[in-house]
């Protein structure tokens, strides 16, 4: 990671580290340019990845990620919201992240409140998430011209905004992700069985599974208000992982994390050179990856292994 970082940063039209003509640059206007944007990469990815290793053992399906609950639209249209009103950055994210718990809040009412199982939330998840992308469709449709052009490149998935704050930020809730992986992934593993062998083995299944899907809510919340929405990131990289082997998470989230940073971090230098002196969204370029994996994961079942 740390050796794709310094090939990250020293990609790009204004110069490297290494160069000998007028365009060198020092280590601190490579940081202030393009490391930043590499760290939060690297975070976004791991980030990204190991919420989806929770999600697919809370709905016992490797196929799903965080997105599907409708947590990443909500955040997504949070941050549209606020720059419509031309608000600043830190109420872009802060509107993320009410909107993100405000979702959460009511999927977890109607869980407790008509006593669905795991599966019923998720297809009550997926029609929030269908509500809320049409929203946001109404939301750009109304959108100032000025404004539509930045809101489109944050729906796609940009990390060209990240700053030292925002990286920190985003540090601080991959940490928490790891702690709960950490601190219960025994519990994790056995969720795998079901429901009632979890039960069994004394494992206080509803309280369990109602704390990780606040963690991974917050979580998602936050690296989708640093840098819009990626597709396939939270699916892709702990399908592989628990593909090629065997154990629990505590064996799985290390190579989940390192398996997503890598696989973002790799998709920024490709949305900067593919196209270049332009750039891509980042999130198009993880998409382009993903899309074929997913389907060859799907088509010859895989998953199932």
């Amino acid at each position: 990671m740390f050796g794709l970082w310094l090939v990250s940063i020293n990609i790009g039209p204004a110069g490297t580290l290494w160069s000998t003509n007028s365009a060198r640059l020092g280590w601190s206007e490579l940081l202030q340019l393009r490391g930043w944007r590499g760290a939060l990469a690297l975070i976004e990815g791991a980030g990204l990845a190991t919420t989806g290793l929770v999600m697919q053992t809370l709905f016992r399906n490797p196929l799903v990620d965080a997105g599907l609950l409708g947590v990443s639209q909500a955040s997504a249209l949070g941050v549209l919201c606020m720059i419509a009103l031309g608000a600043s950055a830190g109420l872009q994210q802060l509107g993320a992240v009410m909107l993100a718990i405000l979702v959460l809040s009511f999927l977890l009412f109607i869980w407790q409140r008509r006593s669905l199982s795991m599966e019923q939330v998720l297809l009550v998840g997926l029609a929030v998430n269908a509500l809320l992308g049409a929203l946001m469709q109404l939301g750009l449709a109304w959108m100032p011209r000025p404004a539509l052009l930045g809101a489109w490149t944050f729906l796609q998935g940009t990390l060209a905004d990240a700053d030292g704050p925002g990286v920190l930020r985003a540090f601080m809730a991959l940490l928490l992700v790891v702690w709960a992986l950490r601190r219960y992934g025994r519990d994790l593993d056995w969720l795998l069985l079901g429901d009632d062998a979890a039960a069994s083995a004394g494992v206080p299944v509803l309280r369990l599974q109602k704390l990780m899907l606040v963690i991974c809510a917050v979580a998602v919340a936050e690296f989708v208000a640093q840098a819009g929405v990626m597709g396939f990131v939270g699916m892709l990289a702990p399908a592989t992982v628990r593909w090629c082997m065997t154990g629990g998470h505590r064996l799985w989230w290390p190579w989940v994390l390192g398996f997503g940073a890598l696989l973002v971090l790799a998709a920024d230098i490709l949305a900067r050179i593919l196209v270049a002196p332009a750039e891509l969204p980042v999130g198009v370029v993880t998409s382009l990856m993903g899309a074929p994996a997913f389907a060859l994961i799907l088509g010859r079942g895989l998953w199932r292994r």
